[in-house]
């Protein structure tokens, strides 16, 4: 009797390990339960028509065959990839993969994948890693906002920001971790400060100008500034002050919360700066690389970054504080940052 319960039991985990799946209209999704694969695929389905609408301006139509979604659910970090087949301006397939607990899956990660399809029924290609990576963290609800707000002080502050010629060239992902990291919060802080100054649209327009013609044509254009070091020195000066971000800039996929894990430098309201290196243990999110594998990143040129201690004899720019994302008094947390003089 033992040994068939045993049996039983075995056999129960077997078939519950099988998962289930559930069918959309443009997706396929694999969950553990037939209830979770529900759920996903709902919620994908309403990323997949707000996110065109906010992005694009309309809903895309039905896609030719089904994207299929796998979803695991584990206690770990967050995380997910959406690969695509790009051939002659066609998107022959595409899959996604999320995973996570399922409030970080339905809130954050699976807007995330969402939007790289957006950006990818817009361009037909691969986007480039900063616009990709930064502009869909800005479909992410709170929680993740506000880490990569923090993330991106740490790296101005500790030397590995890059230079905007430098990171709008980059085409694959570094193969450092902490490089990976500041690609994102790097990518999405520039992505929130294009979107706040003109739009979503707009910024879409400013990518694909700057993919066929080149990033100061795509400057001169849409920001009516004449050179790449333009812009990066607006980034830098919107960065510097206070911001508060428009309500429509904000994803709408969650209620706002309040990060689990707090900084222990922040404050109420908002993320203070703190120094150092960027954390890099949680799993990152991404899209399929341009190349194969074995072509798919190369080191960074650390010379190509910015480090807060100017070189010798150069003009070096006074300090500055980076303040808290919503408007308050400064907090005894927050701390001076040093940025480079321009070249």
């Amino acid at each position: 009797m033992v040994a068939r319960r045993s049996v039983l039991f075995l056999a129960a985990i077997a078939i519950s390990s099988m998962g289930a799946s559930y069918r959309t209209p443009n997706f396929i999704v694999h969950a553990p339960t037939e209830q979770i694969a529900q759920q996903v695929g709902q919620h994908a389905e309403r990323y997949r028509r707000e996110k065109a609408l906010e992005w694009l301006g309309q809903e895309m139509n039905a896609w030719g065959q089904p994207c299929t979604l796998r979803v695991t659910i584990t206690p770990g970090g967050p995380g997910g990839a959406t690969t695509f087949a790009f051939d002659r301006g066609a998107i022959l397939s595409q899959e996604m993969n999320v995973q996570g607990s399922l409030e970080r899956v339905l809130n954050s990660v699976l807007p995330h994948e969402v939007t790289h399809t957006v950006f990818a029924y817009k361009f037909r290609c691969p986007v480039p890693r900063w616009a990709d990576e930064g502009g869909s963290v800005l479909s992410e609800d709170d929680v993740e906002r506000k880490r990569h707000d923090q993330m991106v002080r740490q790296c101005l502050a500790g030397g590995r920001a890059f230079r905007l010629r430098t990171l709008f060239e980059m085409k694959q992902y570094p193969t450092d971790g902490g490089d990976v990291m500041t690609l994102y919060a790097q990518g999405y802080s520039l992505a929130r400060f294009l979107v706040e100054t003109t739009s979503r649209p707009q910024f879409l327009a400013f990518v694909g100008d700057g993919m066929r013609q080149g990033w100061d044509y795509a400057v001169q254009t849409h920001l009516h500034m004449s050179r790449v070091e333009d812009l990066e020195e607006a980034w830098l000066s919107w960065m510097r002050g206070t911001f508060r971000p428009r309500s429509d800039v904000l994803a709408r996929n969650a209620k706002a919360t309040s990060d689990p894990s707090p900084s222990k430098a922040g404050t109420a309201g908002g993320i203070a700066a703190q120094l150092g290196r960027p954390e890099v243990d949680a799993i990152v999110r991404g899209a399929s690389p341009d190349e194969p594998a074995n072509h798919a990143s190369s080191p960074v040129r650390r010379d190509d970054s910015w480090s807060p201690a100017a070189t010798p004899g150069a003009r070096r720019t006074p300090p500055v504080t980076l303040k808290p994302p919503q408007p308050e008094a400064p907090s005894q947390a927050q701390r001076a940052l040093q940025y480079p003089p321009r070249p």
